[in-house]
């Protein structure tokens, strides 16, 4: 049985040792490349290594367990388009998702907000919103690990993850590419340095097919949930930003409204249920 100081951090561990696991084998069948490949064989091992560790009191092993789940989502990230391909689902989903909007909306979001508020101050507010979604997932756990609050830290850590490999999951299996590759940037976006950033940073690393749900806002919605029981006052900042960025999202034409609802219809489960699977875990362990 491991000892007490890697114990909350296993689950995490755990679940990311068994993603690779599973998703690795359909990367190579996807066409991954040689250093995609090695990043994320050294992701397994490093999971199987910390997980058999037979004296996890040591702070650099510790910390590796602990950390790893958020030090490999963007690589995770970048090989879920060869995910889908070696799983045969390189048919994209856009139209059945447009059809969604369309029925619940009546319209596109997408393309209707910007139109309603071609606002320079609110599209900066918005794009740096949704650009805030990196300080969600990585700053509140740096925080409590800085406060060495380790079994807040795990379960932040836990939920994060569990939120990321869900969204995962319905990406390789129903790929959607999302307004940003299936129609023109819309042209009532005003413009500004906030907006730049965002586009710079999806045209150097944005994933093809992974629009549906809304990773940014089901974890950044399960990471306030989690927050909230651990960390309130945290939680009211990353609520905030939330709110921002799921607004951010659509108005800047980079999902559907439609992908922000999942989104955070599936943060919100997550969130609630993810500390309690945690504990059980934990326990278990």
């Amino acid at each position: 049985m491991p000892s007490a100081p890697l114990a909350p951090f296993r689950p995490a561990a755990t679940l990311l040792a068994a993603y690779l696991v599973a998703t690795l084998p359909l990367a190579v069948r996807g066409g991954a490349g040689a250093g995609l490949l090695a990043g994320l064989a050294a992701l397994l091992a490093a999971a199987a290594w910390t997980l058999r560790r037979a004296s996890p009191q040591r702070g650099a092993t510790r910390a590796l367990a602990a950390w790893l789940p958020l030090l490999a989502v963007p690589a995770c990230y970048a090989a879920l388009p060869l995910v889908a391909a070696g799983l045969g689902r390189t048919a994209l989903h856009d139209a059945r998702v447009i059809a969604w909007e369309t029925a619940l909306f009546g319209t596109s979001p997408t393309l209707a907000l910007s139109a309603r508020w071609p606002v320079p101050a609110l599209s900066e507010l918005l794009h740096a919103g949704y650009l805030s979604y990196y300080a969600v997932i990585y700053v509140p756990p740096a925080w409590l690990w800085w406060r060495g609050r380790r079994d807040a830290f795990a379960v932040a850590t836990w939920t994060v993850w569990l939120a990321f490999v869900v969204c995962y999951a319905v990406f390789a299996t129903l790929p959607v590419q999302g307004p940003w590759y299936q129609w023109p940037a819309p042209a009532t976006v005003p413009d500004g340095p906030a907006r730049a950033l965002v586009q710079a940073l999806l045209h150097a690393g944005s994933s093809r097919g992974t629009a549906f749900p809304s990773s940014h806002v089901a974890v950044s919605v399960a990471q306030t949930l989690a927050l909230a029981r651990v960390a309130p006052r945290m939680a009211v900042a990353t609520g905030a930003a939330t709110l921002l960025l799921a607004a951010g999202a659509v108005y800047g034409g980079f999902h559907y409204a439609v992908d922000v609802v999942a989104g955070a219809a599936l943060g919100a489960a997550i969130g609630a249920l993810g500390p309690q699977v945690h504990a059980r875990l934990t326990r278990a362990t």
